[in-house]
């Protein structure tokens, strides 16, 4: 006999449980293949025989593109084709690893990394589907266990490049993340449902994308190479001007029209405005500061500074990061519970800050870095579990995947800055002869990222008011998922 059962909010029933499943391998998939760059820089610059700095752009071209990709995808996801554009995401970056498994050329791996950088649009689109099907507690589990998939992901990325070059080389790693992304798209396809027949269309701002593309790539590159290209450079000045000038266009063009790509209004609104700005300025340390961590732990101390460990071993030091990012979440919601969501996020920042102003001062033993990334981690699992529950409970129900879309992509932003910046200070503290950074600017670079941590949780506890809860009975985008038995 088939009975169809509406579950309670707080039942996960067995279809549920197995849409909570999916949503979550998607969400770890794109967030691991999306961080398969940062553990392989020191090796692609001596494997293609590019400049540490050139090789960074492996990492930068991914968080370029998840910037403008994601805007886009989330846009699409506020509609009927939710669904498809999660599916397409991961078929565009499973192509991207088919990329870097096949070109043998640094420019194909820069094909690969950029296309691989829809990874980190999985979140949104992820969260927009759960928002849809899942309600109570279920819905903030689950919208925690998705924000904080990033994190995770990039922890765990970093072992299995390291096993993969020391089986192979970092290509294997792509034949991984091929066949993984497209069993992640496949079970997509079969286990999400469609969109619900009220669901509108909308429309994508196309212009804004190239706008908002445009101008971040400028800025970026002016910042990545202003140090070796001279701050005062025709090339350096042209390229700052023209991004803050396309920005600019982007912000007004955004604010005209009836559907932006971003909702800048939105995401200015009280509330979100805080949860976004501490965003940004979490992902300029997390970023930054990772990527200065591994190149000073896989740099070879001939002269005293760095580890010289293999791409392997400093995918283990990564691990601590991933585990404490994964058990971090329950943590945060004990806290919440107590305290109020308020206090988790600036609490998540201040420790992830704390992580780096420890490698400052401790950063000679395997230990230390070990301590800086078990730190890291409970900073992220602790602040980027609370950030989708405090945006959705201030964001209406149509706007869900655009709102979290834009949490995301400032998170990014920040991540290319920081990434960005710790390459111009780095370059700053490099004899003009050439050679290796000078260990003053690892610690130089580190400080600054914690600095950058600390405003974000001066800007979390400060900007961000208590959150209201809306009652989740009667709201239609919170539909109970059906279960035949």
């Amino acid at each position: 006999m088939t009975a169809r059962q509406v579950a309670a909010p707080t039942a996960v029933p067995v279809r549920g449980r197995g849409l909570i499943a999916c949503l979550s391998f998607a969400a770890l998939t794109g967030s691991v293949v999306a961080g398969l760059g940062n553990p392989i820089i020191v090796e692609v610059s001596v494997e293609r025989q590019v400049s540490l700095a050139a090789a960074q752009w492996t990492l930068i071209i991914t968080l370029l593109v998840a910037v403008v990709a994601t805007p886009v995808v989330s846009r699409i996801a506020d509609g009927r084709l939710r669904r498809q554009a999660l599916v397409a995401s991961l078929l565009v970056v499973a192509l991207g690893s088919l990329i870097g498994a096949v070109v043998p050329t640094f420019a194909g791996l820069l094909t690969a990394r950029a296309l691989q950088g829809l990874g980190y649009a999985m979140v949104p689109l992820t969260v927009s589907i759960a928002r849809e099907w899942l309600s109570g507690s279920v819905l903030d589990r689950t919208l925690g266990v998705l924000s904080t998939s990033i994190a995770v992901g990039v922890g765990f990325a970093n072992p299995v490049v390291g096993l993969c070059v020391l089986l192979a080389d970092y290509r294997l790693a792509f034949v991984v993340a091929f066949l993984v992304s497209g069993a992640g798209a496949a079970w997509v396809w079969r286990r999400v449902p469609a969109a619900g027949a009220g669901t509108r269309r909308v429309r994508v701002d196309v212009l804004g994308g190239v706008l908002l593309g445009a101008g971040l790539a400028g800025t970026l590159l002016a910042i990545a190479r202003g140090d070796a290209w001279g701050w005062t450079s025709p090339l350096v000045l042209t390229l700052a001007t023209a991004g803050v000038v396309l920005l600019a266009l982007w912000v007004l063009r955004s604010l005209r029209i009836p559907s932006p790509l971003v909702d800048l209004r939105l995401a200015c609104s009280r509330g979100v405005l805080g949860v976004n700005l501490a965003a940004t300025l979490l992902g300029v340390c997390v970023f930054g500061g990772a990527a200065c961590v591994i190149l000073l732990v896989q740099r070879d101390p001939a002269d005293g500074v760095g580890f010289g460990y293999s791409v392997f071993v400093t995918g283990l030091l990564m691990t601590p990061m991933a585990v404490a990012s994964l058990v971090s979440p329950p943590v945060a919601r004990a806290i919440a519970r107590r305290a109020g969501e308020r206090v988790v996020l600036p609490l998540g920042s201040a420790v992830a800050a704390g992580a780096f102003a420890t490698f400052a001062l401790l950063h000679d033993r395997t230990w230390h870095v070990v301590l800086t990334m078990a730190l890291m981690g409970v900073g992220i699992g602790i602040s980027y579990s609370v950030m989708p529950v405090l945006i959705v409970a201030r964001t209406p129900p149509g706007r869900t995947a655009s709102a979290t879309g834009v949490n995301q992509v400032l998170r990014l932003l920040g991540g290319s800055v920081g990434a960005a910046c710790v390459a111009a200070v780095l370059a700053a503290h490099t004899p003009a002869a050439g050679g290796q950074p000078a260990e003053s600017g690892y610690v130089t670079a580190v400080l600054v990222v914690a600095a950058v941590g600390l405003l974000s949780a001066v800007s979390g506890w400060v900007l961000v008011p208590p959150v209201r809860r809306r009652a989740e009975e009667g709201r239609p985008e919170h539909r109970p998922l059906v279960v035949d038995s």
